[in-house]
């Protein structure tokens, strides 16, 4: 049996991968949608407000910009984008890190060893850091290296890094390493006001910039699922290469 999308022969771990990877897509184009209809609503209001009260003798007649900053808490459309691209990368990076732990581990799933010197069969799990519930980067590079694919591509570690960069700097371009590094010329022409990538300021994504990094996700995990598919349930299901995972440090052992 081999891998095959359209007719559902994948990985467990694949199916929740996709479930979440459509989620993602359909929160970006949703969200700016309805916030889109919903700020316009807004605007119009504090129109029709200024509009019911007003005289030109106490009125410079842009009143309607203060009392729609004041209706929407400072929270103008063009941050509540950056927003919701900002979560939609980061969800599709960790989406993408979660499926390569489940498929390992889909892998080695129900195998065990008998190691000498102790009693009873020991089950394999992917190897973890002491106090942490999943495993480091390198274990699950190292892992699916093993397996049969290279997941760690730049598009990858690029991809992690903006990540970091969201996450740990609220995307934050901290020297010029990062400007260059981040910066997104497409993205800067189509924002609402004149802001070139600098030092201190913020990076730009962009609708289209987010989903090409989830395209690119995507395509790594596809690529990772056919060896991963491979070992659950076609060809060389009978063939885990449980020795060269644990010469590569990936597992570790747990006695049933």
């Amino acid at each position: 049996m081999t891998w095959d999308e359209a007719h559902g022969t994948v990985s467990r771990a694949f199916d929740d991968w996709r479930k979440t990877d459509a989620e993602n897509r359909a929160f970006l184009k949703l969200t700016a949608q309805w916030s889109a209809e919903a700020y316009e609503r807004q605007w119009k209001q504090a129109e029709d407000a200024l509009s019911e009260v007003f005289d030109p003798e106490i009125h410079d007649g842009d009143e309607h910009v203060d009392m729609f900053h004041d209706a929407v808490e400072g929270l103008w459309p063009f941050s509540h984008q950056w927003m919701v691209e900002a979560s939609v990368l980061k969800n599709g990076v960790t989406a993408f890190e979660v499926y390569l732990e489940k498929a390992a581990q889909e892998v080695i799933e129900g195998w065990s060893v008998t190691v000498e010197g102790k009693p009873g069969p020991h089950l394999l799990r992917l190897k973890t850091p002491k106090g942490f519930t999943s495993p480091g980067w390198k274990t699950l590079v190292t892992a699916h290296t093993v397996l049969g694919s290279a997941v760690e591509t730049p598009d990858v570690e690029w991809a992690r890094d903006l990540r970091h960069l969201l996450t740990h700097q609220n995307g934050e371009l901290r020297d010029d390493e990062a400007v260059e590094k981040f910066r997104n010329a497409d993205a800067e022409d189509a924002a609402d006001f004149l802001h070139d990538a600098h030092v201190g300021g913020r990076v730009h994504l962009g609708v289209e910039r987010v989903v090409g990094v989830l395209d690119n996700l995507a395509s790594v995990v596809r690529h990772a699922d056919v060896a991963v598919h491979a070992y659950v349930w076609g060809a060389k299901r009978r063939e885990v290469p449980l020795e060269e995972l644990h010469a590569a440090k990936c597992l570790d052992l747990v006695a049933e």
